[in-house]
């Protein structure tokens, strides 16, 4: 089997996760999800600096990712923190729209 075909050779690659996180961030901002898929993006690029950081030894004899598995469940979570965090920072007041539902 080719090696460059394969889907676990490409995971482990930071630059493909940085690609894929611009084709998301762009995606949200052309077509206008009103912050959809742009937790997602910041997921990919977070989730890329952290295999650069492994592989760049910064972490020392510590592996954080040995599988594929590890980098989709880390993912997941880094998908979730964001759109906390986005909802928290980005999310505009409630109060300063009148409620429809008072009469």
């Amino acid at each position: 089997m080719d090696i460059y075909g394969s889907v676990t050779y490409w995971i482990f690659k930071p630059e493909a996760w940085v690609i894929f996180g611009l084709l998301l961030v762009v995606l949200d901002l052309v077509i206008g999800f009103d912050f959809f898929v742009l937790p997602v993006g910041i997921a990919a690029f977070i989730i890329a600096a952290m295999i650069y950081a492994q592989s760049a030894l910064w972490f020392g004899d510590f592996m954080v990712f040995e599988t594929w598995k590890g980098i989709m469940i880390w993912f997941a979570a880094l998908s979730l923190a964001s759109v906390g965090l986005i909802k928290v920072f980005l999310q505009k007041p409630k109060e300063d729209q009148p409620d429809i539902n008072q009469y």
